[in-house]
């Protein structure tokens, strides 16, 4: 009987604990699953001793080494969300012990108020996971030195002290504080001396780092990989649980002067407290949840498969206000032959910001402007795109695809051989790997494949260089030398467009026939139609091709609704926005 009411109160004991994984596995895995395609497409973990050193030069590299071991398995989300959870979980659970340790009494509220702030900090996708695990393992060394390591009467903390400051840089520093403090109260085993002796050895480790082993600055030495970005701008909620995490042992301190008058029994003080939780983490989670940042990366997800169409229809679906998002739809809708058919489906940027992006080494420009270049035929372009976001962020899965296409695309197989040998080494990457070796060293094989095989026959032949800061003047010189790249006219037609430059227009229009269009796309003909107002009804030159009787009828029905509200365009911008939003004409009124 007794060994059945120990393992219910065992059980009870740990119900807060199961509901705050299960609780951020079900938002994590089923709602926020988007910080896993961002953080595992952020940076790419290679199984190799060669990579594990290169993460080894300075304080903190294996931290980040670790994070993104565990961040490759963010590969699937629901992997990722019980590893999230799990680390998570582990925090909550080491704090509670650890004040059971040093106080005889353990305290779920705050362990549970600690992991509920994490939780929040997490649900931003750009905090990085070596952030948690940065504070776990501070946590966990400490723990396992109290739990078997007690015998040392704390000299274990002063001897592993430097050990973890060289693992974990920066987030040593809540290591560091919390044996200070357990320091200070250990008067029966004299504390101060192996106080002294605690900060004797770090800064005798900052020094000899700082001047003859790893050469870098005072600040960096103190902090890296700690940063601002790289926890998604929270800087100052991070350290403040930090540093709330740093004063455990005085919240032991205070924990075992409650008058045990004022404490819950254990098994109604669990089932509220996670009554609670469930509350709290609910509220967190519909709070933060960020339903575009969800859908962006679901599209970006389908784009970097080469799904289209599919991204296209989601679009259509879910009509996005992301500049970003609006780019990656006009790429898709440039490589199935429909960006000047389905251009104001969407809510373009008439500055043309969301056709092309500028250079710009901050951000998340550098990865994704490439993909611009890459349909028009500029393959180098787009290789310089993606090697200086490798130079500024490390290696991506994505980058380095695209470096391994340019590379087959431009025939330079021995680069391409030593990227490919890289993804290799990666873990759900090898099958792609494997398909790009199949390619090296046979012209007619990637001449062959789908996608490099029409790129490379689209691909500027007459190079030079860019202006990434107009990227418009990049298609003029395209065009000037290859009068038959069809995305590139495809694009500049849509910036003429999205200019309202009707001279423009109208000079480009006998084009579309000499590059073996069997009909105008449908912008175009709404243009053309409009233009023919300006002509006194005569519509400009476009060759052998004609315009749609549906185009003609909607432009009539167009115009019929200008007239029923006596050419008051303010009147009539209802109207003609439910029913011809999505045409040149009411963006040409309107936008």
């Amino acid at each position: 009987m007794n060994q059945i009411k120990s393992n219910y109160n065992t059980i009870i004991s740990r119900i807060p604990y199961m509901v705050f994984f299960l609780a951020s596995f079900i938002y994590f895995g089923f709602f926020g699953n988007y910080i896993f395609f961002f953080q595992e497409k952020s940076s790419l973990f290679f199984f190799s001793f060669d990579f594990l050193r290169e993460n080894l030069h300075q304080p903190g590299g294996f931290l980040l080494w670790l994070g993104k071991l565990f961040s490759t398995f963010y590969f699937y989300p629901l992997a990722g969300a019980i590893i999230l959870s799990a680390l998570l979980t582990l925090i909550v659970i080491l704090i509670s012990e650890i004040i059971f340790v040093l106080s005889g009494h353990y305290s779920k509220v705050v362990s549970l108020i600690i992991g509920a702030t994490l939780f929040y900090l997490q649900t931003d996708y750009r905090l990085l996971l070596f952030n948690i695990l940065g504070i776990l393992l501070q946590l966990a060394f400490f723990w396992f030195i109290l739990k078997y390591l007690y015998s040392l009467k704390g000299w274990a903390a002063v001897i592993i002290a430097p050990l973890l400051i060289y693992a974990t840089g920066g987030f040593a520093w809540i290591f560091l504080l919390i044996v200070t403090l357990y320091f200070v109260f250990d008067k029966e085993n004299n504390g101060w001396i192996r106080l002294f002796a605690l900060w004797g050895f770090g800064i005798i480790t900052f020094y000899i780092s700082k001047e003859y082993l790893f050469f870098q600055s005072g600040k960096t030495l103190l902090t890296f990989p700690f940063s601002d970005q790289n926890t998604g701008f929270q800087q100052v909620i991070f350290i403040s649980v930090a540093g709330i995490i740093s004063f455990v042992p005085i919240i032991a301190k205070l924990n075992n002067r409650i008058p045990d008058k004022l404490k819950i029994l254990d098994s109604t003080g669990n089932i509220i407290t996670s009554f609670v939780l469930i509350i709290i983490l609910s509220i967190i989670g519909i709070r933060r949840f960020d339903i575009k940042t969800k859908q962006y990366f679901y599209v970006e997800n389908l784009f970097f498969h080469k799904k289209f169409n599919e991204v296209i229809a989601f679009n259509i679906s879910n009509p996005p206000t992301n500049s970003l998002t609006i780019f990656l739809n006009n790429i898709a809708l440039c490589e199935t032959g429909k960006l000047n058919d389905m251009l104001f489906h969407f809510r373009q940027s008439p500055d043309g910001k969301t056709l092309f992006l500028k250079w710009d080494l901050a951000g998340e420009v550098l990865n994704r402007g490439g993909y611009f270049y890459y349909t028009i035929g500029m393959i180098n372009e787009a290789h310089r795109w993606a090697f200086e976001n490798m130079v500024m962020k490390g290696h991506s899965p994505e980058g380095l695809k695209m470096l391994i296409r340019t590379e087959l695309i431009n025939g330079n197989y021995n680069v391409a051989s030593r990227y490919i040998n890289l993804l290799k080494k990666t873990l759900f990457y090898k099958t792609e790997a494997a398909g790009f070796e199949k390619l090296l060293f046979d012209n007619d094989a990637v001449s062959r494949d789908k996608e490099l095989g029409e790129k490379r026959q689209n691909k500027l032949e007459n190079d030079f260089f860019s202006i990434t800061d107009n990227p418009y003047i990049n298609i003029e010189m395209i065009l000037a030398s290859d009068t038959l790249n069809r995305k590139a006219f495809d694009y500049k037609v849509a910036y003429m467009l999205l200019k309202k430059n009707y001279k423009g227009i109208a000079h480009e229009l006998p084009e579309f026939e000499k590059l073996g269009y069997i009909k105008l796309p449908v912008h175009i003909e709404e243009a053309a139609l409009a233009l023919a107002i300006s002509n006194k009804g005569v519509l400009p030159d476009i060759g052998n091709l004609h315009i749609s009787q549906n185009t003609e009828s909607r432009w009539n029905q167009y115009l019929t609704v200008l007239q029923q509200y006596g050419n008051d365009l303010k009147s009539a911008e209802p109207v003609l926005k439910r029913r011809f939003g999505d045409t040149f004409w009411y963006y040409v009124f309107y936008r």
